[in-house]
């Protein structure tokens, strides 16, 4: 290892001799939650999160060991920067600030959006989080939330896996909290309680909110499939008092899930094979599409690999292309991956698989 790498893995352990953890660090912030007296609770059939940390590997073993002096001084104004955002939106939750208002006028929600796109969002959206969808141990001050998401470069992203992807992910991460940490800003400056999500990982999954808030579907690789970015995208989320959110019950894109029944190409894509042939159920109301444990090291190894979401026809060609294409198929598979689908919100209605 070369001394540039050294000092790279010292600032990235922060002197603590240990190997880099991303796990470690959301441990950080999740402590935050310890400021607060009650939590919504989540369900005894939730998940935990998914570990990001590979037990097998040594630094030495990993990408960021092998970054040379360009790469690691292209890649710390948008590390860092993510720290300190993350870090902030941590340090939202200190328990202090007290809503004065829990309902909120619909000149506030276009106020909202509008802040929202002229930071860099590409879409918004609501929902009230099932307890589901809280992962194991963990917990959020309350159950409505705003869901952003933003939008990644498809040039950037046709590299994966590549140092040039890894930016382009951290970039959209980066992002996210910035433009997490201005909406809680502006929604308590107007009373409201808000409590952005830490960019990634994060206490609940993002992935089945956004599909719940009508943004998307949830295609064979795990990830969310929107219009406006395919599966080019991030997720976060702001948890907020506000009651009365505009919220969506009908998603029009769960389509995506039997063109990806035809498709296949991510699972043919993955270099490890790691992404099922077939979703299982989860148990929880979600859908298992990855083996993590096959996943997890490549991962680590290669920049964040990312070859399913550059592969994804909705990255390349776009889901409008792709929709006119497949509209109308009368062979289209009528598989339906079983989700929660909130109608009424405070209810839970399981959709049966069809076949």
């Amino acid at each position: 290892m070369t001394i540039v790498n050294r000092i790279f893995e010292t600032v990235m352990t922060q002197g603590s001799g240990k190997k880099p953890s991303l796990d470690n660090l959301l441990a950080q912030f999740d402590k935050e939650l310890e400021n607060f007296q009650t939590l919504v609770e989540l369900a005894e059939e939730s998940k935990p999160r998914t570990p990001f940390d590979s037990k097998k590997l040594k630094f030495s073993d990993m990408y960021m060991s092998k970054l040379t002096l360009k790469q690691i001084l292209s890649v710390l104004p948008t590390m860092f920067p993510l720290q300190l955002q993350m870090r902030k939106s941590a340090n939202l939750y200190d328990g202090k600030f007290r809503p004065t208002k829990s309902e909120a006028e619909p000149s506030f929600f276009d106020e909202l959006e509008t802040l929202a796109h002229k930071a860099g969002a590409t879409a918004v959206k609501y929902v009230k989080v099932p307890n589901n969808a809280i992962f194991k141990h963990k917990g959020i001050p309350y159950q409505y939330a705003v869901v952003i998401t933003v939008e990644m470069d498809k040039e950037n992203m046709s590299t994966a896996p590549s140092f040039t992807a890894f930016k382009e992910v951290a970039n959209g991460y980066k992002n996210l909290a910035v433009i997490g940490n201005k909406m809680a800003k502006f929604m308590r400056k107007n009373g409201f309680a808000a409590y952005p999500g830490t960019a990634l990982g994060g206490l609940t999954d993002y992935t089945h909110l956004a599909e719940l808030a009508g943004l998307g579907a949830i295609g064979y690789h795990g990830l969310l499939i929107t219009p406006n970015e395919g599966a080019r995208l991030r997720i976060n989320t702001i948890y907020t008092n506000i009651t009365n959110l505009p919220i969506k019950t009908e998603n029009e894109h769960l389509w995506v899930r039997d063109f990806c029944a035809m498709c296949k190409k991510c699972i043919r894509s993955c270099p490890v094979k790691a992404i099922y042939d077939q979703p299982k159920p989860r148990g929880d109301g979600g859908m298992q599409c990855i083996d993590h444990d096959s996943c997890r090291d490549y991962f680590n190894q290669n920049f964040g690999c990312a070859v399913c979401l550059a592969s994804c026809p909705f990255s390349q060609s776009g889901y409008d292309a792709v929709k006119s294409r497949f509209k109308g198929n009368s062979k289209a598979p009528q598989f339906r991956i079983p989700v929660i689908v909130p109608i009424p919100v405070e209810s839970k209605v399981e959709e049966e698989v069809l076949s």
